[in-house]
């Protein structure tokens, strides 16, 4: 491992590319079981056996997982001739199930070109959506984003540090410091009462973690759609998929680990009426009614380059990132002794705010968007490396006999 020490980060970056295609053949099929005892007790064994021969050794334990989380965005978009310039503000809030609390502080910006055509303009307030007029647009920009992650010891500090974020303040020196940029494409079509619209986009980034040392590289994928219909009952649709791959470097710039997490969303709602909806929100003890309610899942593979078995197929892909013997073995690497997380989720979204735009191949136009997303943990499965899945009982307890 000591001869990637003189490595050019550039390098590593091309590496990225790389491990997208292998972790995505690598995990299409994930085994299913259950066996705490087993994975516990081999895994202490692996521990043992490598601290014996010296190390490195690659910690087997799951991290916490994200039981809970909040998140608040601001959207801000302004059209003007050909330019489209798009501003996000959020604050996403996870509870782990250590008991620590992550904020994550976020701002991101577009910036590109525009084209459309026809008239329209929209409101929404209390997930009740309004519309008039038709248009259908489409843009190309590039972006770039910042963020910064706060890592509270309970829910008590976590309150403290919204609370001085709020008033413009640091709340403590950030855990980790996060950089991306990269492009994306997005399209709108609306008439009338129905409106659809999509976005994708690719990035690349860097993520440092402040007390630890480690730099990791990422390559973000990922696409979502939405589309509505403004009738009586205000119905609407969402769905959403990302991708990320990522190199972990510790602070002598060695790479560490490998990882990719992907996930989906899928939800649907109808915003009633407003009598209507007081009368149910008065019979279901204050639950959300209008909310777009859906599931959302995540994979996350975390394959750690200290253990001796992976390091030799590392090494070879790193001499030769284009040899098909090397990316096999990769990814057989990947397959057996990855370490995999499952989870879903309950998700619901609120969303208020409005924008009118008119264009003629040119296009003038502005938006606002205040969006409330919220998560909860129902189900979390993990394997350990060349071990078997087994329920995180940590994160959701296990069913009453």
């Amino acid at each position: 491992m000591r001869s990637d020490g003189g490595q050019a980060t550039i390098d590593y970056v091309a590496l990225v590319a790389v491990l997208a295609i292998v972790f995505g053949l690598a995990l299409g099929v994930a085994p299913a079981g259950a066996a705490g005892i087993v994975n516990a007790v081999t895994g202490q064994i692996r521990l043992a056996l490598c601290r014996v021969g010296g190390g490195p050794c690659a910690d087997p334990r799951s991290k916490p997982c994200t039981v809970a989380s909040t998140r608040e965005l601001h959207h801000f978009a302004v059209s003007a001739l050909l330019l489209r310039i798009d501003h996000d503000r959020s604050v996403l809030r996870e509870e782990m199930s250590d008991g620590t609390v992550r904020l994550t502080v976020a701002r991101s910006a577009a910036f590109g070109v525009t084209f459309g055509a026809g008239a329209a303009a929209r409101a929404a307030v209390g997930g009740r959506r309004l519309g008039a007029g038709g248009e259908l647009l489409a843009a190309a920009q590039g972006t770039l984003g910042r963020a910064k992650v706060y890592v509270a010891r309970d829910e008590q500090e976590a309150d403290a540090f919204i609370r001085a974020l709020r008033d413009g303040r640091e709340p403590a020196p950030p855990r980790e410091v996060q950089y991306e940029g990269g492009v994306r494409a997005l399209g709108e079509a609306g008439l009338g009462g129905v409106a659809i619209e999509g976005l994708s986009g690719t990035a690349l980034g860097v993520r440092r973690d402040r007390e630890t040392g480690d730099t990791t590289l990422t390559l973000n994928a990922g696409a979502a759609g939405w589309g509505a219909i403004t009738t009586a009952f205000g119905l609407a649709g969402t769905a959403d998929r990302a991708t990320t791959f990522g190199l972990t470097l510790d602070r002598d710039r060695r790479p560490t680990e490998l990882s990719a997490s992907a996930g989906g969303t899928i939800a649907a709602g109808a915003a009633l009426p407003l009598a209507l909806k007081r009368a149910l929100r008065g019979g279901t003890g204050g639950a959300s009614v209008g909310a777009l309610d859906g599931r959302r899942w995540e994979l996350n593979a975390r394959l750690s380059l200290l253990d001796p078995a992976v390091r030799a197929t590392w090494e070879r892909v790193r001499r030769d990132p284009t040899s098909v013997a090397a990316i096999r073995a990769l990814g057989e690497a990947i397959r057996d002794r990855a370490h995999l997380d499952v989870r879903t989720y309950r998700t619901s979204a609120t969303a208020s705010g409005a924008a009118a735009g008119v264009a003629g191949g040119v296009r003038f136009a502005g938006e606002y968007d205040h969006v409330v997303d919220e998560a909860r943990l129902l189900s979390a499965s993990a394997r350990p490396p060349a071990g078997l899945w087994e329920r995180r009982i940590d994160c959701v307890p296990a069913p009453a006999a």
